[in-house]
């Protein structure tokens, strides 16, 4: 873009030496006489325009930043026919994002100087992206670690030398407000990704932050030596050598040096699916339980937590259950940046039932995708389908729309939430009523599984089939006249629950059917007394403490089981007997071929 179109775009908006060294608010050109207007003298003069002006305009130089087209962008900055308040408000603005596009897309030394010599150094905004984001030093150091990718440029060294000499001790000791940064310093952020290795980059941090750089905590309590791998301590520990070695530098020195395996590094033996290191870490006892729950609990500035990680590649079953064991329960529950709890990240592939996503990875399958749910609901129990990420959406929802969920994760869902999970209704979320069954789940997907929908039909009955949700539609409305037709079939042939009336512990039919109250799971009273007796007061199938007084008689189902084995027993019974009399015959046609 030239000049002129600058000019155009802003509607030839000029400003004269002297009206800038007198005041700073912007002004018009007047198209009748030429003169200069003052908008604080005169607001309502194309106001409206001018808004729709300077949006073009910002988006204009957001293009420009994009496409990396540095001279357009240079352009404009040095035009000096457009006032300084236009520039600012180009790359400054609440509404513009200009700045942080220019530093991710690699803008040279010059650009970055001049936008910063637009800037009031005793603003509070001077450097930062305002009070809920990183500074700008914080996002330059993010993205020193793609050189060779084509979308995003690198942040050159002297881009970074500038933005230190610029804000100087605070702005490098100064705690990133981002939520996912965790309250981290500039040398943290860049410490704890892989490719941050750079010596000129660490020293020169450390030279202007000094010591306190190294001893600040996280949001989260995690120190500098907490958030680096092994070559990056021994560039600082090189550099701490080149000080007066008193005391506290002499303490620092050692810290590092005797630093083993971090949290950093733990995070990626999982991302890179290490998983021989992280099983031989987990199990090995001369590290204390304190160090191993400090390694699984960390949660890095731009992704998430390894044990959502884990969940996410469908890793290891055995890792898992060792984590949780470290950590607790509560590991199951913790959410990532984005409200995702562990059941969310293990459906979280990108693959969503619909024509439009094709993308499956090749090394995840249904099989795998069923033993890590089955692995989740076992320790996680009904709780962990209800809850919610930032979106508002389920992990029941994710696990239901996700293409590898098949009808054995969803008899996994029903034997886990029970009545709980058929009577289950959402909240509103996104720009939706809510009011959404499981049942709504398994309809929404562009191709539904009939034979997952059959399933939940013969459980729920017309209780389930009935439920409407916040726009007042029933799961069925969305089917089609052939599914219809399907599923009023197949259940009217079906026995209600046949499927699920197996006791856990015997895998037989239930009898004498018993449930324990607080997680709703049944067995045949036998198999849970005896149960109870010798392996103590935790559910067999997830775990739950209870009192033998908490297991109650369920006297519906145990008739309903009783008449199902009945009819079994009768169905056995009847084949035995065809077997027999196929035998008797057989054997008198062959007596009588004999006698031929």
């Amino acid at each position: 873009m030239n000049d002129k179109i600058l000019m155009t775009s802003m509607n030839c908006r000029t400003v004269t030496a002297d009206s800038n060294a007198s005041s700073n608010k912007p002004t018009q050109g007047n198209e009748k006489d030429g003169t200069t207007i003052t908008l604080g003298e005169n607001e309502d003069v194309s106001s409206e325009l001018e808004k729709k002006e300077m949006e073009k305009l910002i988006h204009t130089i957001s293009v420009a930043c994009f496409d990396k087209e540095w001279k357009q962008v240079a352009d404009f900055l040095s035009d000096k026919s457009i006032s300084n308040n236009t520039k600012i408000t180009v790359f400054q603005d609440d509404d513009s994002d200009n700045c942080r596009h220019a530093l991710v897309h690699g803008a040279p030394f010059h650009i970055c100087k001049s936008i910063i010599d637009l800037m009031d150094p005793d603003s509070p905004k001077f450097l930062t992206f305002g009070d809920s984001a990183p500074s700008w030093l914080h996002l330059a150091l993010l993205w020193t670690k793609d050189p060779d990718d084509d979308y995003y440029g690198k942040v050159p060294f002297d881009v970074i030398e500038l933005l230190v000499s610029s804000g100087g001790r605070k702005l490098v000791n100064m705690q990133s407000r981002r939520k996912i940064h965790r309250k981290r310093n500039s040398l943290q952020l860049y410490l704890e990704q892989e490719e941050g290795n750079c010596p000129k980059i660490i020293t020169l941090l450390l030279k202007v932050g000094g010591l306190d750089l190294l001893e600040m905590e996280d949001e989260d309590g995690y120190s500098t030596r907490d958030l680096s791998n092994e070559s990056q301590r021994k560039i600082i520990a090189d550099y701490l050598k080149t000080l007066n070695t008193c005391p506290r530098v002499q303490k620092h020195i050692e810290a590092f040096e005797a630093m083993d395996v971090t949290p950093t590094e733990f995070y990626y033996w999982v991302k890179n699916e290490e998983f021989d290191r992280v099983r031989s870490y987990l199990n090995d006892e001369k590290v204390s339980t304190e160090a191993k729950m400090k390694c699984i609990n960390v949660q890095t500035a731009l992704d998430c937590r390894p044990f959502h990680l884990l969940c996410n590649y469908h890793g290891p079953i055995d890792i898992a259950e060792k984590m949780v064991d470290i950590v607790g329960k509560d590991l199951l529950f913790l959410q990532d940046e984005d409200g995702m709890n562990s059941l969310h990240a293990a459906c979280d592939h990108m693959i969503y039932a619909h024509e439009d996503d094709d993308y499956i990875p090749e090394d995840v399958d249904c099989e795998v995708h069923c033993l890590f749910v089955a692995f989740l609901l076992k320790r996680g129990g009904w709780e962990l389908l209800p809850q919610t990420n930032e979106e508002g959406q389920t992990a029941l929802c994710s696990l239901m729309m996700c293409k590898l969920t098949n009808l054995e994760c969803v008899k996994l869902v029903v034997k886990t939430g029970g009545c709980k999970v058929l009577g289950f209704q959402d909240k509103p979320f996104f720009d939706d009523l809510g009011g959404h069954t499981i049942l709504h789940y398994a309809s929404w997907r562009e191709d539904p599984d009939r034979e997952i929908i059959k399933y939940l039909v013969s459980v729920g009955g017309t209780r389930l089939t009935e439920i409407k949700g916040g726009y007042g539609s029933r799961a069925e409305d969305g089917w089609s006249d052939e599914l219809k037709e399907y599923i009023a079939f197949a259940t009217k042939t079906l026995p209600a629950l046949s499927d699920d009336l197996q006791c856990p512990i015997c895998f037989d039919t239930l009898y004498d059917v018993h449930v324990i109250s607080q997680c709703c799971h049944r067995f045949c009273k036998k198999c849970i007394t005896h149960a109870y007796e010798k392996r103590g007061n935790a559910c067999p199938v997830c775990r739950t403490e209870f009192s033998i007084r908490d297991v109650k008689k369920d006297p519906l189902l145990s008739k309903l089981a009783m008449t199902i084995k009945e009819e079994k027993d009768a169905k056995e019974d009847l084949q035995k007997e065809n077997q027999c009399l196929r035998e008797q015959l057989q054997n008198a046609l062959k007596r009588k071929h004999d006698e031929m």
